[in-house]
């Protein structure tokens, strides 16, 4: 593809690059990406060309590693623990999903899902009984940073993954959004 110098940095700043690791990867000054990002300089095209190149790289392999924050559902659609387990089964039904994460003051402390009621089935006397009295651990909690191909040897395990950014909850990835995604 055909870039103009002017959106070098634009480009670079999407890749998450700083200007020295750009440098260093086309093996040309920090100084020099800086020139030209400013429109100082024009530079040479050999070495205009070694920039470009290594934008394309970075673009290609950045586009074949997924992140997790790429495949996530953006709202966690959670569960008290005092809530019944009758108000669990509607939620999921509401809600055309499958398990939901246990929350308690800001807080994932456990996990419900339909294996988790179908499994408890003989012990529910009734579905007044709470989440916490059948709840399973906590789904476990990942960066948005971290890549997909480790995300799905998680789920092979679990059935959902809470993901954050900044260590604050923001998503949560279940299998169903990974072969939304495939």
């Amino acid at each position: 593809m055909l870039y103009e110098l002017n959106q070098i940095k634009q480009i670079r700043q999407k890749l998450g690059l700083t200007q020295t690791q750009l440098a260093k990867l086309s093996n040309v000054s920090q100084s020099l990406i800086t020139k030209v990002e400013r429109g100082q300089i024009e530079p040479s095209y050999p070495i205009a060309k070694k920039i470009f190149e290594t934008l394309e790289e970075q673009l290609h392999s950045k586009q074949h590693i997924k992140l997790a924050r790429d495949v996530c559902e953006k709202k966690i659609i959670s569960i008290k623990p005092d809530a019944s387990i009758k108000d669990a089964i509607l939620k999921m039904e509401k809600k055309a999903i499958s398990q939901l994460p246990v929350e308690k003051d800001d807080v994932f402390i456990g996990s419900i899902t339909e294996i988790t009621i179908v499994r408890n089935f003989e012990n529910i006397k009734d579905k007044n009984m709470k989440v916490e009295d059948i709840m399973d651990d906590p789904f476990p909690i990942m960066p948005d940073k971290t890549p997909v191909n480790l995300i799905v040897d998680v789920l092979k395990t679990y059935p959902a993954v809470i993901i954050t950014k900044n260590g604050k909850s923001t998503s949560i990835i279940t299998k169903a959004d990974l072969m939304k995604n495939l």
